[in-house]
């Protein structure tokens, strides 16, 4: 710990830090930590970026694709940390104005919303966001030769740096959207110690897949389970699945059916919750073939979508826009939901991340939970205290039903169980 406390002490914004060492033969910081802000991830060389995010479906392309269809109200950049001229960290940001009480229940909601009618600045603030309302963890990447001790002085200069650039932008609160339980485990010793404090937020629904075929999935189901989806599937003998990598030609009818899924929902988490149509075309288009996009149709008629990105050994269903009353009538969300589980078990890909909410249904079809976090702080440090105070008020999983209801039943992972 000692050893962490001279690095963050002496590693601020531009300066040379004093040499860190966790053991012989370990290469220590030896050039000054720059955080830099981008108003634009296309600032920054697409190699550059993506070497600090090996792997992943949601890279340079991906983040370009999200600035260039952001939703309405949300304003997308990027800072980075470099290391002499030597890029070690990264993470886009996002900046929005974010009503505090969005999440708040109970007998306080209509004070809350009386003081929005008459008093909208002080429910209304503007957020600078680390990550982005289009992914569900908080994407920071790093260098991948950096030792924890050399991560964490990277992290805590990527911190500074966006602290810095939301007070030459006036904006008073800073959040780290989506942060996972496995991040949290190193994340949270650094951001104690610059004020930050965190509640829940909705957790991440994670389905492992070592099976060998559908059959041995469907078996490791409880047997009323297993029941239901035969029962459902056989009413849904008239679609048809299709697979394709771009949605040419029929991007409003995807853009038609999300709204219609959307109108649907339980729960309306304002601008981070919104994906303009946009964003369906200029992802697909620039997913280098990692993204998947999963059509059903009766008749013809196309009645659902679903879009996934695919990495080596995971699969993100990002977003599902289904047809209603023809979604009901053909059981569409156990089509796709079996058409997405047989298209990773014919591939060998063990594990598929099927989204945020729909939690009690995806829990019966054998998903775990990741918990997430928002950690947030004010940057007035006499204001930071009351957001310390109320701020678990507001913790976003209070305003899903299905987690209310599954309650101590809720079959959360342990931290860094699944990828």
């Amino acid at each position: 710990m000692a050893r962490l406390e001279a690095c963050l002490e002496t590693t601020p914004i531009g300066a040379s830090p004093r040499p860190v060492h966790q053991g012989a033969g370990t290469r220590a910081i030896q050039m000054p930590l720059i955080a830099r802000h981008f108003a634009s991830i296309a600032d920054i060389p697409r190699e550059d970026w993506n070497r600090l995010f090996p792997g992943r479906a949601e890279d340079w392309d991906y983040f370009r694709a999200c600035e260039s269809s952001a939703p309405g109200g949300i304003t997308a950049s990027a800072i980075v940390v470099y290391e002499g001229e030597h890029l070690i960290a990264a993470a886009p940001l996002f900046r929005t104005d974010y009503r505090l009480d969005m999440s708040l229940e109970g007998p306080l909601k209509p004070l809350s919303d009386w003081l929005y009618r008459r008093f909208p600045k002080l429910v209304v603030m503007p957020v600078l966001g680390i990550g982005s309302p289009l992914t569900e963890e908080c994407p920071i990447g790093f260098d991948p030769g950096l030792t924890h001790m050399m991560r964490t002085c990277a992290f805590y200069a990527l911190i500074k740096g966006v602290e810095q650039h939301a007070a030459a932008q006036k904006i008073p609160l800073i959040a780290l959207k989506d942060v996972t339980d496995r991040a949290a485990e190193w994340m949270s010793a650094p951001l104690d110690g610059r004020g930050f404090c965190r509640v829940n937020t909705l957790p991440l629904t994670t389905l492992n897949l070592p099976f060998k075929d559908e059959a041995e999935y469907l078996a490791s189901l409880s047997p009323s389970m297993r029941s239901d989806i035969r029962k459902k599937l056989r009413r849904a003998a008239k679609v048809e699945i299709e697979y394709r990598t771009s949605i040419d030609g029929i991007e409003d009818e995807i853009g038609a059916l999300f709204q219609e899924t959307r109108a649907n929902r339980k729960a309306d988490y304002g601008d981070l919750d919104d994906v303009p149509e946009s964003y369906f075309r200029e992802v697909t288009r620039n997913a280098n073939g990692n993204a998947m996009v999963m059509l059903a149709r009766v008749d013809g008629e196309l009645v659902s979508f679903n879009i996934a990105l695919i990495e080596k050994d995971r699969v993100l269903a990002k977003y599902i826009g289904m047809r209603y009353p023809a979604a009901r009538e053909h059981n569409l969300y156990f089509v796709n939901w079996m058409a997405m589980v047989r298209f990773c078990l014919e591939r060998g890909i063990q594990w598929m991340q099927p989204g945020q909410t729909t939690y009690r249904q995806k829990t019966r079809l054998g998903c775990k939970l990741k918990r997430s976090y928002v950690y947030f702080r004010h940057r007035n440090p006499l204001i930071n205290p009351f957001f310390r105070l109320f701020g678990p008020m507001m913790a976003f999983d209070k305003m899903e039903p299905d987690l209310q209801e599954l309650g101590e039943r809720a079959p959360y992972l342990e931290p860094g169980a699944a990828p």
